[in-house]
């Protein structure tokens, strides 16, 4: 059994809006009017719903909820103007929470989980220390995550590399590796057999990029009938798993302390 994959991707960036402030489950308790005039459902908006889907439960959804629900409602108004030049003027205009806001950011990549450098400037320009701080958390947060996949990622490239043999074209070809980076890879080492399997796994690694997973490996193993180094696969990363449960302590950042209920001290009335 595979360690949980807590790098949710966000191709559905829109269930950001589903913790709105019309649903009691997402309630600013004692947070006052700061919620702001976002409990209505308007049109142009996604209804709200809870409990919120999987995808909303990426940890940087989780961080722009938690920092929608702590901004004023003339913080917001800070934040689209601040943002005309990046949004147009209609768009701008249907905002009225930090919900809305973020989740168009989000759709004109404006706003990015790997470079968060647009919403520390926006946080600068409120001078929201305590939001910059949930920043800098998540950002901690993420590195740790980063190294362990690559960790993860390192300990079954080793184990398919001593295992697959021969079969490693076919596994190439199921992970979507064209042929023609097969035959270069055959032609680079020619003789190396062990190094044409990671060479294969590095190419579909970089190619896949954040859609690269282990889990994603062993079903590319299992669908080559290759059950045996995809149980091997799956059991040391459980291992790794126990591992880091036993021994990483408060190593990642808490998700309910991004998404809690409470309001961040120095927040503006």
């Amino acid at each position: 059994m595979l360690r949980p994959d807590v790098s949710f991707r966000w191709r559905d960036r829109k269930d950001l809006r589903r913790g709105s402030r019309g649903d009691p489950g997402c309630a600013d308790h004692g947070a006052g009017d700061r919620q702001g005039p976002g409990s209505s459902r308007r049109a142009g908006f996604a209804p709200a719903r809870w409990p919120p889907s999987p995808a909303a439960m990426d940890p940087f959804l989780v961080l722009l909820h938690s920092m929608s629900t702590r901004l004023s409602t003339s913080e917001v108004s800070d934040l689209k103007f601040l943002c005309q030049d990046r949004l147009s003027k209609r768009k701008l205009e249907r905002v009225q929470s930090g919900i809305d806001l973020f989740s168009l950011l989000l759709e004109q990549n404006e706003l990015d989980r790997e470079n968060p450098e647009r919403l520390r400037e926006l946080l600068t320009s409120l001078k929201r220390q305590d939001l910059l701080r949930l920043l800098d958390d998540f950002e901690e947060g993420a590195e740790v995550t980063a190294r362990q996949e690559e960790q993860d990622f390192h300990a079954a490239f080793d184990i398919i590399c001593d295992h697959v043999g021969k079969d490693w074209r076919r596994l190439a070809r199921q992970l979507k590796v064209p042929d023609s980076k097969i035959d270069a890879i055959e032609v680079k080492y020619p003789r190396n057999l062990s190094e044409q399997v990671r060479e294969s796994l590095r190419v579909w690694k970089k190619a896949a990029r954040e859609h690269a997973t282990v889990s994603h490996l062993v079903q590319a193993l299992r669908a080559c009938r290759l059950n045996l180094v995809a149980d091997l696969v799956e059991e040391d990363q459980q291992v790794r798993g126990l591992q880091l449960q036993s021994g990483s302590g408060g190593g990642t950042v808490s998700l309910k302390a991004w998404d809690s209920g409470a309001p961040a001290p120095g927040a503006s009335p």
